[in-house]
């Protein structure tokens, strides 16, 4: 059963006390098939207002008359609780104007700055002193005899709406809620009243069939609104029009539309005066209105039907009281400043209690209940909302908000909804907001394109490349090499580094077996024990044996052996520099190797002239090989790039699709990595005892390098961590591959020198496609649906062309398409022109 409880303080303060309490107690009974005594109530009671279904009838009120004395210590207490509390959440997101920084309580000046001794714990104790006060001063035994009487006519399952009638503002920022009253009450919410009111003029108004609710999004500054409107988009069966920042006459119109609204929620900024009879919303970053300057328009929308306003925004007593004076059946407000989580968390408690079916002043409970377990990092949260009540309206359900259609009737005015929901959707010049979404694309492309430029998207757009390359099939080794490893056991074995003699004993019996070329990825520059000779000697027989140096290096250990003639040093030796891309950090030494160096001049370079060769260690090995092939030719084209037969390895320019910061000076070219080990591998200990048949190393390029943990010789790539001598054998097996096996290089869309026309068109083009899902689909849910399968056909078409060596920015072109999308859909149908053309 709902029971209404009406306490009327009358006249009176803390300090002088309450001479005349009044409460007035009604039984509320439903209204249909039940019955009062044995008459039937129906339609016929004339209790049905024109606008929502009455759904309950009232008897006669039960009244009691007692005495409330002065407690001026329990006034002081609250004082003493709220300085307390406004200094404890000073420094939280709030939703209030951000320079107000002193607030006045009952003419008394809190300055929060001023107040050191704060914490969590002080602020419990005094919640805890503040509700023993407060029961003390209800249990006097002027009181107690009305409470006990009060207490006969109810239960403890009743839905109970007790109703604190008093226009002290003291007494109305009170947290009621304390009293033990609700403890023995669990279905008991407390609200507000002025104690002069009237019903509201109602006027004919035609159903929808669904909640329809004004959603004002006011200055956001410091706050996420956007919390709101989500919670808000999520309910069934609504009519929802979003106004985000609007200007007052934009709001002023939508308050006088001729539907009418169910609910208004508000979502922003908010402060009130002191004496708590008026108070501010600010609905964008420049403007702040009080209730007098909507006052017609809020009349007008109370008396088409308005039933609940919500005021999710600080300090809010205020706008209440102001409120009451237009007779609004019921509102929510914050008594006090309140963080911005909180606010967030009790909408979407209250939302999900009333459109789940539970009463108005229920749901409230529950909601305001449930913000307790946000008390740890925000305290008292659970005191913040309260209800203010026109005693004459009784609150509707969510259902009674429904409205169904009369029998007969549902047709016509099904057809009088749709065709004003289309109106309100529609922009008001197709024209105009085509050419918005033309715009949107052009702008987003240009934006983006921008911040590309700059280097802003190209830490997202080299990782995208990664993800891409290690999406596509894997691939058979490449034939062509061998790698002989020196492995951990290698070198517990062997020791490290190896001894000239160890290494020479291994070159000497893989070059009997007759490969065309073999790479020694070790710095020979000091002699490594015994056997120097036997090693020099090696490479002095065998023309196609190649060693590295370190070209970035000045350290003589990264330079070729001295003992290596002046051809030798150009034709036997090979730099093993790898180009490192740096992360977002900046941090180049630890960075990805995706890029091959082919060759260089040295007479412009900053390296050791004993580190001379202008060729690279996987140039040497990749052009031997081809030599013996009698690929031709083998040599710098007209434009400056390398000529390997009909393959032309042109070099990258300074902007090439991702890479926005490249030198475009030297020979390197992007690494098209193999998705698997680029050969098949043996151990120097299997080499050394004859282990590994001819078969395995003829007409094979060799690469003879150290794996083992202690060479720290490893490299971050696409695909993890390599070692070094890998990262070679990728980079030769991409040269021979391209040349021989028609294997493509990674390749960009076309353009001009630095600039980059091609992805800017490709981009613009998936910005067109995202304006035009926004442009045709209304409902955001397919907008996102849509947007999801867009950008999931993006990934494909950019992996199906890396598969054929094709970069394409995916990033970019995602960015463009899910930006678009979002402004074109914002402006065609969330944002309403002042004057619609119908």
């Amino acid at each position: 059963m709902r029971q209404l409880v009406v306490l009327k303080l009358g006249q009176g303060s803390w300090q002088d006390g309450f001479p005349v309490v009044t409460v007035q107690h009604t039984v509320q009974q439903t209204i249909g098939q039940q019955t009062i005594g044995q008459q039937t109530i129906g339609q016929q009671t004339g209790l049905l207002h024109s606008t929502h279904p009455n759904p309950t009838a009232q008897t006669v009120p039960t009244q009691f008359v007692g005495a409330l004395p002065a407690a001026p210590a329990l006034a002081a207490l609250y004082d003493q609780w709220r300085t307390l509390y406004i200094a404890l959440n000073q420094r939280l997101s709030m939703r209030r104007p951000t320079d107000l920084r002193i607030e006045k309580t009952m003419g008394i000046e809190i300055e929060p700055e001023g107040i050191t001794n704060v914490s969590p714990a002080l602020l419990e104790s005094l919640s805890q002193q503040l509700k023993q006060a407060l029961d003390h001063w209800l249990e006097s035994d002027s009181f107690r005899r009305v409470d006990r009487r009060l207490r006969t006519h109810l239960a403890s399952t009743d839905e109970i709406r007790l109703i604190i009638e008093t226009e002290e503002p003291l007494l109305r920022r009170f947290p009621w809620q304390l009293w033990s009253f609700f403890d023995d009450y669990p279905f008991a919410e407390v609200g507000l009243s002025a104690p002069e009111y009237g019903r509201p003029r109602r006027v004919q108004r035609v159903p929808t069939g669904k909640v329809r609710i004004l959603a004002v999004l006011g200055n956001s500054a410091g706050i996420d609104v956007q919390q709101d409107r989500m919670l808000l988009e999520q309910l069934p069966q609504v009519e929802t029009v979003f106004l985000v920042e609007p200007t007052r006459p934009q709001l002023d119109q939508q308050l006088w539309d001729e539907q009418g609204w169910d609910i208004l929620c508000f979502a922003g900024h908010s402060t009130s005066q002191p004496d708590g009879t008026s108070g501010e919303i600010a609905i964008n970053p420049d403007d702040s209105l009080t209730i007098a300057q909507l006052k017609n328009a809020l009349t007008a929308a109370i008396n088409r039907g308005l039933q609940f306003a919500i005021f999710n925004s600080c300090d809010g007593l205020g706008l209440a009281r102001a409120m009451a004076d237009l007779n609004i059946p019921q509102l929510v407000v914050m008594r006090e400043p309140v963080p911005d989580q909180v606010a967030q968390a009790f909408l979407k408690h209250w939302l999900a209690a009333f459109a789940g079916g539970r009463s108005f002043y229920t749901a409230v409970r529950e909601a305001r209940e449930k913000l307790q377990g946000l008390e740890g990092q925000f305290p008292c949260a659970s005191y913040l909302p309260v209800i203010c009540q026109n005693p004459t309206e009784i609150p509707a359900d969510w259902q009674d908000l429904l409205a169904p259609f009369p029998p007969g009737q549902q047709s016509e005015k099904s057809a009088t909804a749709a065709a004003t929901t289309i109106r309100a959707s529609r922009p008001a010049n197709p024209k105009v907001k085509l050419k918005i979404a033309l715009l949107a694309s052009l702008a987003t492309t240009g934006l983006l394109m921008g911040l590309r430029w700059l280097g802003g998207l190209e830490s997202l757009e080299l990782r995208a490349f990664d993800q891409g390359l290690r999406a596509r099939a894997p691939e058979v080794a490449d034939p062509r090499i061998l790698v002989v490893e020196v492995t951990q056991d290698d070198t517990n074995e062997y020791g490290y580094p190896l001894a000239d003699k160890t290494l020479a004993e291994a070159l000497a019996k893989l070059a009997q077996m007759q490969p065309r070329a073999i790479g020694v990825d070790m710095h020979r520059y000091q002699p490594r024990g015994t056997g120097r000779a036997q090693l020099l000697q090696q490479f002095q027989t065998h023309s196609n044996l190649f060693t590295v140096c370190w070209s970035a290096s000045t350290d003589k250990n990264f330079a070729p052996p001295p003992e290596f003639s002046e051809t030798q040093r150009i034709t036997q030796v090979g730099f093993s520099d790898l180009l490192l891309d740096g992360d977002s950090r900046g941090d180049s030494e630890n960075g990805v190797v995706r890029r091959q160096l082919l060759s260089y001049d040295p007479k412009v370079a900053n390296s050791p002239p004993d580190c001379s060769t202008p060729y690279s260690f996987s140039f040497q090995l990749a052009f031997r090989y081809l030599y013996d092939e009698k690929i031709e030719p083998l040599q710098v084209n007209s434009n400056g790039d390398w000529q390997f037969g009909d393959v032309s390895f042109s070099k990258l320019p300074p902007r090439f699709v991702g890479y926005q910061h490249l030198d475009g000076l030297s020979s390197q070219i992007m690494l098209n990595y193999r998705q698997a080990l680029p050969g098949q591998r043996v151990t120097l200990q299997q080499v050394l005892n004859g282990q590994v048949s001819r078969n395995f190393v003829e007409n094979r390029i060799v690469l003879v390098g150290t794996t083992a943990p202690i060479a720290r010789d490893t490299f971050l790539t696409p695909y993890g961590e390599l070692a070094g001598i890998w990262v070679h054998a990728h980079q030769v097996s991409q040269l021979l591959s391209a040349v021989l096996d028609q294997r493509p290089l990674i390749w960009g869309l076309p353009q001009s020198g630095p600039v980059q026309w091609g992805d800017a068109l490709w981009v613009w083009v998936w910005a067109t496609i995202g304006a035009g899902l926004a442009w045709w689909l209304r409902s955001w849910c397919w907008l996102l649906l849509a947007n999801g399968i867009a950008v999931f056909l993006l990934y494909q078409l950019c992996l199906l062309a890396l598969m054929q060596g094709g970069w394409l920015p995916i990033v970019p072109a995602a960015l463009s398409l899910l930006l678009t999308s979002a402004v074109v859909y914002v402006v065609r149908y969330r944002v309403k022109p002042l004057n619609p053309v119908e």
